[in-house]
């Protein structure tokens, strides 16, 4: 994704990369960024030191491992400086942290940067609430190195179906079905099912590009909002607070 980010940057002049980070054991240390994604050569090298960038930033974007979510939002909160969190399979636990560092910094948790996945978020609710007889189901299939299953989407979906059939209550758990085959990217089926019919809203995804570009728009949307929790959904109402 960092590769992705970077190779999409030119369709968005308005930002400015200050940084590039690897894991402090990576081989990449030290090495131009740039270069990694095709690109000339510039000024851009990969650094293991977050709090040494984040002096010159205004939004992180973090697409890591889930290891390193409570480190990285920990140094964002010190330094004060607002977080997109693409980055899935984080523990539970942290949501209370989240809470937290949201009322200092404007924090972005998007399990999925896409804009489509968004409206389909979106979709599926509605439609579990259109639909309260029809049962529900969600089938997602990823490239199989990917490390979480069920995947964030996935997640996110069902916790989109819960709330619109039990609006403020835990709701039925959803059936996950989740596949890992190949170099599949990720897609995303709903499905509702009814007597004598079914219902599809689904998406997938034909390049990682999609993710890096909804990411970017996120990030250059993030920077001046004040602090709050947001979502994916927020960039397409346009919310400027929580």
């Amino acid at each position: 994704m960092g590769r992705a980010i970077l190779g999409a940057a030119g369709e968005f002049p308005a930002l400015r990369f200050v940084g590039a980070i690897a894991a402090p054991e990576s081989t990449l240390i030290g090495g131009d960024a740039g270069v990694l994604c095709g690109a000339p050569p510039g000024e851009l090298l990969i650094t293991g030191d977050l709090t040494a960038v984040l002096a010159r930033a205004e939004v992180v974007i973090d697409f890591s491992h889930a290891e390193a979510t409570r480190a990285h939002l920990n140094a964002c909160r010190a330094a004060g400086k607002a977080l997109l969190l693409g980055t899935t399979g984080y523990p539970s636990a942290l949501e209370a942290e989240f809470a937290a560092a949201a009322r200092e910094i404007a924090l972005l948790v998007a399990p999925n940067t896409s804009l489509g996945v968004t409206l389909l978020l979106e979709l599926a609710g509605r439609a579990a609430a259109a639909l309260p007889g029809f049962a529900l189901r969600i089938l997602e299939t990823h490239h199989r190195d990917k490390r979480d299953a069920p995947s964030g989407t996935a997640l996110a979906l069902a916790a989109a179906l819960r709330a619109a059939r039990s609006p403020g209550a835990q709701g039925a758990q959803i059936p996950i079905e989740s596949r890992r085959e190949g170099e599949v990217i990720g897609e995303h089926t709903v499905l509702l099912s009814g007597p004598g019919e079914e219902l599809f809203l689904g998406h997938r995804a034909q390049e990682r590009a999609i993710f890096a570009r909804g990411a970017l728009a996120a990030a250059l949307w993030l920077a001046p909002q004040p602090p709050g929790r947001y979502a994916m959904r927020d960039l397409l109402a346009g919310k400027t607070g929580t």
